[in-house]
């Protein structure tokens, strides 16, 4: 009977966890919209990127590495898919790439 109690008391645990989780809604469209800058993650440090475009219609978008390199900021992106770049490694090494929008992160202000 114990364990009985105690399998009941951590599987409500669990329903009220994902329930909490639940809540929290993704953003829609007109608010991606909204948001001014979006950003990429790099595997590892870049010192430079060029050619970043939107692979569909080939139109440039303003972008920059973060101050740490591992991150290519974008300013205006709109959601509408992939987007094509080369990166510059501080390793000395260079890259083409092309990233989904699944892989790219609104930047909300704090």
């Amino acid at each position: 009977m114990r364990y009985l109690f105690a399998l009941l008391f951590i599987l409500g645990g669990l329903t009220l966890s994902t329930e909490t989780f639940a809540q929290s809604e993704p953003l829609g469209d007109e608010e991606i919209r909204s948001i001014k800058q979006h950003q990429m993650y790099l595997d590892k440090p870049a010192i430079s990127i060029k050619n970043l475009r939107y692979e569909k219609d080939d139109q440039p978008i303003e972008g920059e590495i973060s101050e740490d390199g591992r991150r290519i900021i974008m300013d205006g992106y709109v959601k509408k898919g992939r987007v094509t770049f080369t990166v510059f490694y501080a390793d000395g090494t260079d890259d083409k790439m092309s990233i989904g929008s699944c892989f790219i992160d609104p930047v909300i202000p704090l």
